[in-house]
């Protein structure tokens, strides 16, 4: 009951609107959330383990449900509207990365995204999704064994996934690994660094490099 009675309060609390007062509460309930963070009003069920870092920004109208781990790390933007969740029939699975969100420093999450974490998602510092309404998986079918499999997702320092992308379960994006928009990732494929990637299934384009992948923060202006 008094576990019960608590994710309740960690959902009302997550409901109230940003500021220090919140942050505070948060913190009484056991999450790890530094004064410093901006947190909007969110859906939030699940996640016995929340770390906030200094400087975060999260959006309001985000969704995250049924988390076991969110570790989100300094300097980190999450926009709004996205979706972040693990499937019903996959939340007692508790080891490795399994239903956990980790975003490194300065990392980027923007808007209206889908986020499977059944099996983890792990961006590294400086990485980012972009854009809008990609959808990121974790778990698929396995048609020869018919059962459901977890992979990660990992996306490494300065990876870039674009706009209205689909990156399926066990995608690792290498250092400076760049899928352009509307690309579809292939399962478990390891993705070279410092090239653009693009097409179903996404293939190397081009080597790239730019001013982008040497920025000293997660925000960039015009």
């Amino acid at each position: 009951m008094f576990d019960q009675l608590k994710s309740l309060a960690r959902t009302a609390a997550w409901l109230l609107p940003p500021g220090r007062g919140k942050n505070r509460v948060l913190r009484l309930l056991g999450h790890d959330v530094a004064p410093s963070a901006r947190i909007g009003i969110c859906l939030f069920r699940g996640a016995t383990a929340v770390r906030i870092g200094a400087g975060t920004v999260i959006g309001s109208g985000n969704t995250f449900r049924g988390l076991r781990v969110l570790d989100v790390g300094e300097g980190v933007i999450i926009g709004q509207f996205n979706w972040v969740s693990t499937a019903p029939t996959l939340r007692d699975v508790r080891d490795g990365d399994h239903g956990a969100l980790r975003l490194g420093d300065h990392a980027v999450l923007t808007n209206r995204h889908y986020v499977d974490v059944s099996g983890g998602v792990v961006l590294a510092p400086f990485a980012t999704i972009g854009g809008v309404r990609s959808t990121v998986l974790s778990h698929s079918v396995d048609l020869g064994t018919g059962r459901q499999t977890t992979v990660a997702v990992r996306l490494a320092e300065d990876a870039f996934v674009s706009t209205n992308c689909v990156v399926m379960a066990g995608t690792r994006l290498t250092r400076r690994a760049v899928l352009a928009a509307g690309s579809v990732t292939a399962l478990n494929r390891e993705y070279e660094p410092n090239t653009l990637f693009g097409g179903v299934p996404a293939k190397a384009i081009r080597e790239i490099d730019g001013a982008y992948f040497h920025r000293t923060r997660a925000w960039i202006g015009r």
